[in-house]
């Protein structure tokens, strides 16, 4: 059964600074390194997004920061959600710190997500709980975080629970004000340091701006995410999600129009991969009765392979 993390666990153990070791070397020690650099890399050696065309365009690698953004309202977090189970479904070791949802608000939308069901029954419930066991944990907390108990809790799910994976929504609840940017950089730094400390891989959700003149009539770039630039510039990875709202408007039509209705309903941008080679738009459907993003419209929508052995 999917376990919580308590917020009554003390943490102080683990709110020490990386400490600092003697780094610099001769460049001849990193022979085996560079050699390594120029084989040829085998690809899906680490976890990915498999259930969306995203599968061989991004991988979540160790030591990595990514920052999910995008407007209020356009899924961002739901995104995340099955993104996790693609990670579970990898036997990924994954925590989500959920500061703005219930911890029972998040799990029916990936039982839905991972029962391909708006009302999956109480056996594909206990039989989807008893999947995440050993592979999904939730942080049972809503509201603000301190930024020091933060960085504690991946350090303990790494050292403690040996976790790969942490999903942290969002950063607005562990920084303090929008206005405070070097403690949105220093926040930041920190977690790619604790990334590179630990191995984990962070996944960070963040606001985009209010739109201006153009409304939310177009994807964000890594420059309309709210607060500070280096957010995009310290995390390894930076992806916007993005709802077309006016398709959704125009389907209510009684003649919708056919162009609006050819455009995708989601776009999942690529904005920034600083370790792989693909960036770029991707253009998903959304199947309202499962909570899922697809490939297209007429793609079928299949539970995850929950069964054990």
């Amino acid at each position: 059964m999917t376990r919580f993390l308590s917020d009554e666990i003390d943490f102080s153990a683990y709110e020490r600074e990386t400490e600092c070791k003697a780094k610099v070397r001769p460049a001849s020690i990193f022979a085996d390194e560079l050699q390594a650099e120029f084989q040829p890399k085998a690809k899906g050696t680490s976890s990915a997004m498999r259930s969306t065309k995203l599968r061989h365009a991004i991988e979540f690698r160790p030591s990595e920061v990514t920052c999910w953004a995008g407007f209020n309202g356009h899924r961002k977090s739901m995104f995340c959600g099955q993104v996790a189970l693609d990670l579970i479904e990898q036997n990924e070791r994954t925590l989500i710190v959920s500061l703005e949802m219930l911890p029972r608000k998040t799990l029916y939308r990936m039982a839905r997500q991972a029962c391909a069901h708006d009302q999956p029954s109480p056996h594909r419930q206990a039989e989807f709980l008893k999947w995440t066991d050993g592979r999904l944990w939730l942080f049972d907390h809503v509201g603000r975080l301190d930024p020091g108990k933060a960085l504690a809790i991946c350090r303990y799910f790494a050292q403690v629970l040996q976790g790969r994976h942490v999903f942290i929504d969002s950063l607005m609840k562990v920084c303090q004000s929008e206005e405070s940017l070097d403690e949105q950089k220093q926040l930041v730094g920190d977690l790619c340091d604790i990334a590179k400390e630990t191995g984990l891989h962070l996944h960070l959700v963040a606001h985009a701006k209010k739109p201006g003149q153009t409304g939310e009539d177009r994807p964000p770039t890594k420059y309309d995410i709210r607060g500070s630039a280096s957010i995009s510039d310290q995390c390894h990875n930076v992806l916007t999600v993005w709802m077309n709202k006016a398709k959704r408007a125009e389907s209510d039509k009684a003649e919708p129009d056919a162009a609006v209705m050819a455009k995708p309903e989601h776009i999942v941008t690529i904005e920034k991969q600083r370790n792989g080679d693909v960036e770029g738009k991707f253009g998903l459907a959304f199947d309202a009765r499962s909570l899922r993003f697809v490939d297209d419209e007429r793609a079928r929508v299949d539970p995850y392979p929950m069964e054990l052995p």
